[in-house]
């Protein structure tokens, strides 16, 4: 496994502009319950390394069940797919609403006190796509 990968070597990581994480949010998973696979940050697992830095040690997650589930449905290659929820509090990290494909499309920097086995034990199932 990756070595944990914090945004304290990079300025202004969460952006300045990013706010505490409240509220619910849903996420696009392979399993159901989520596994820490499901909740590494890009920088963990060592993919998209081109990608800005930043958003490299972000989640993508969205504010809109409906944009979740839109966005699952384009993970083709996917055998499983599942739409999760969490409700986050300031204590998780911060978040900001980023672009993407869907209109809700948030950024979240989890807390660096949350391993990726916390993240997914923050998460439930809303539900399974076909």
């Amino acid at each position: 496994m990756m070595t944990k990968d914090t945004t304290t070597d990079i300025p202004n990581c969460p952006p300045h502009d990013a706010e505490p994480a409240t509220g619910r949010v849903y996420r696009c998973a392979k399993s159901n319950p989520a596994k820490a696979r499901d909740m590494q940050i890009h920088a963990e697992k060592g993919s998209l390394p081109n990608a800005a830095p930043c958003l490299r040690r972000a989640l993508s997650a969205f504010r809109s069940q409906r944009d979740a589930e839109h966005q699952i449905r384009l993970f083709r290659r996917w055998k499983r797919r599942f739409v999760l929820f969490a409700d986050l509090n300031h204590t998780h990290g911060k978040v900001k609403l980023t672009s993407g494909q869907q209109p809700t499309h948030t950024s979240w920097w989890p807390a660096s006190s949350l391993s990726v086995e916390d993240r997914a034990s923050l998460f439930s199932l809303i539900r399974e796509v076909p």
